[in-house]
């Protein structure tokens, strides 16, 4: 049995509820984990409630392993019987019971791609690439969370035609069908519709699972809700934790008004509210509390920290980003100097800002671990247009360079007319079939290369973007697709900055190998000293001692395509995770107001207090 003199009055509460629903409001730091694993083993001891009778759900395979050994360790033996697991996996147990699904009928991300190459094939007009497949399977999905007819999907990113998405979505859906494949989405459903449909098989599960725990309730979607709530039903001895405030999946389909309307569906509810922050100091907790305040859709609360300290949250501003990575790198070291690496963490809105201080870390000696797959800027179609211009123009005529930019904008050159192997374009102009027009382009995009070819690298990333007019191309065809230009850019600008400390090509050039290198051999620093690299979305649940939040500026976070009161609020979650990742210091480091570049500091620094 605990000792109850290692628990808060609240911890206290939700550990020796029993019977009925009970809703855990737990803050960042205040112990969730330890109160369900408490309360699995007072259920057990103390209420001589079966384990068979017991179901922990959770989000994530890594977070029910995570539960489960704790569980474990803490009752000392061997107890088996409690079943930890995520929706899908719940869910998949029980229609392979129902209908003797397989394993392999769940289908795979190579798989889904080929269904929907498949059901793209009478639409040759749409382009099939990487985001158009994301898109699309990303939309399905939110679809199937939601519960809704495809018809009554709505998304101003629309990337193809409204009729043509929902005629692609059905034959996507009939592939899948004929194939007898199931998606993690699809398992939901078809769970909801076999309860619905045989209410005897539902009275089975729900005398199996007379008691179910949900952790991290606030990213569940309306499915997954709908089918527990029929799971729970009639005792409805429903123990939910999580945190409103640390909802951040919404383009997963995850709505956070399901957990502030969760006391409208239970009204015989009891809350409690985790209130003691047992991670960060005052002044970190503080902070936090402040931007979340700013939400309205919430539930107001008030957190204590258990540590004490004030001077731990620093706001620097910069005029430059170089000057900014500069003094990331400077953090960095004299953090080392009394901490491991593995203590010191930078958190990203998105991976494109990640790829560029990587690069700065590793110049610096720095050892990294992204703990996320971090694409290199270098590695993307942007990055590999640019390093093939570059290598044509200082004389390496491999085909497939000039291929990547022959005509990106268009030039009209036809890809058949080149050599298989070596391409010069010069002796294109000595060929009796190539058009005049078509060697007017040809004699402008030599005399680009031969100009590009005496530049420094920063300047002729600057010539290539606008003298050759291939930023205007990759916006416009980006607009035309319906897709955001914030990325393109971004990734256009960090490109420019790699080049900023290069002495000539060849020196950049060296320095762009070193860094690729330094990315594929950060994949293998897990468990070593290591500063970790990810996205303020993948730090939720984890704590370090100290957190460096880069780019806090507008645009960034909140993001520009953040225009709803909603979407802003999801913002100001995203951001509020972050900060609360921190253990003793917080460093927010932005760039200052720049009219030329339209920079602005991230309106939640004042927020929290700063001074900008």
């Amino acid at each position: 049995m605990f000792s109850k003199k290692k628990l808060n009055m609240e911890q206290e509460m939700a550990i020796c509820h029993k019977d009925g629903p009970m809703m855990v409001l737990a803050g960042p730091g205040s112990g969730k984990t330890f109160v369900i694993t408490r309360r699995l083993r007072h259920m057990i001891e103390e209420h001589q409630i079966s384990p068979e009778e017991i179901l922990v759900i959770t989000f994530t395979r890594a977070a029910a392993t995570e539960m489960e050994e704790r569980f474990r360790s803490l009752m000392g033996v061997d107890c088996p019987g409690v079943v930890f697991g995520t929706f899908h996996a719940v869910y998949f147990h029980i229609l392979k019971n129902a209908y003797h699904y397989e394993n392999s009928s769940i289908v795979t991300e190579k798989e889904k791609r080929r269904y929907l190459k498949e059901a793209l094939g009478a639409y040759p007009k749409i382009t099939e690439d990487e985001q158009t497949y994301a898109y699309l399977l990303s939309a399905f999905s939110r679809i199937k969370n939601a519960g809704i007819a495809p018809e009554k999907f709505r998304d101003e990113c629309c990337v193809i035609d409204k009729s043509i998405f929902l005629e692609v979505f059905h034959e996507y859906q009939k592939i899948m069908a004929a194939e007898r494949k199931l998606d993690f989405d699809d398992m939901v459903l078809r769970c909801r519709d076999l309860f619905l449909q045989h209410p005897e098989v539902l009275e089975v599960w729900q005398k199996r699972y007379r008691y179910i725990l949900i952790d991290e309730f606030q990213d569940i979607n309306p499915m997954q809700y709908e089918v527990v709530k029929m799971l729970a039903a009639p005792e409805n001895n429903l123990f939910i934790v999580g945190d409103d405030d640390q909802s951040i999946y919404g383009f997963r389909g995850s709505e956070p008004s399901i957990m502030l309307g969760f006391p409208k569906e239970y009204p015989g509810l009891k809350a409690v509210r985790l209130k003691q922050n047992y991670r960060s100091t005052q002044g970190i907790v503080d902070c936090a509390s402040k931007l979340a305040g700013y939400n309205k859709s919430r539930y107001a609360k008030k957190l204590q920290a258990m540590r004490s300290g004030t001077n731990d949250v620093t706001a620097m501003g910069f005029d430059h980003r170089e000057e900014e990575a500069a003094a990331i790198v400077r953090a960095v070291q004299s953090a080392a100097g009394h901490m491991p690496y593995r203590e010191v963490a930078l958190l990203f809105r998105t991976n494109a800002s990640a790829a560029f201080y990587s690069q700065k870390l590793s110049n610096a000696g720095i050892p990294f671990y992204c703990r996320e797959h971090i694409q290199s800027i270098f590695a993307g179609p942007v990055g590999q247009d640019i390093l093939a211009m570059f290598a044509y123009a200082h004389g390496d005529r491999e085909r497939k360079h000039l291929l990547r930019f022959l005509n990106k904008p268009p030039r009209y050159i036809r890809r058949g007319m080149l050599e298989q192997e070596n391409c010069d374009l010069k002796a294109l102009l000595f060929r009796q079939d190539v058009p005049p027009n078509m060697k007017k382009n040809i004699r402008a995009l030599m005399h680009d290369m031969e100009l590009l070819k005496e530049m420094h690298p920063f300047a002729g990333v600057h010539f290539i973007r606008k003298g050759m007019g291939y930023e205007s191309f990759l916006l416009k065809e980006a607009k035309e697709k319906g897709r955001d230009t914030t990325e393109i850019l971004e990734t256009l600008d960090l490109i420019a900055d790699s080049t900023r400390q290069a002495d000539d090509y060849r020196d950049w050039l060296e320095q762009v190998e070193a860094y690729e290198r330094a990315m594929a051999e950060s994949a293998q620093e897990r468990g070593k000293d290591a500063v970790q690299l990810l996205t303020m979305h993948g730090s939720k649940g984890l704590e370090f001692t100290t957190v460096i939040l880069p780019d806090v500026n507008e645009g960034n976070v909140p993001q520009k395509r953040a225009e709803t009161a909603q979407q802003l609020e999801e913002e100001r979650r995203v951001f509020y995770v972050a900060m609360t990742r921190a253990k003793e210091k917080l460093l927010l480091f932005y760039l200052k107001k720049n009219p030329e570049k339209r920079m602005q500091p991230s309106r939640f620094l004042k927020e929290i207090g700063c001074k900008v």
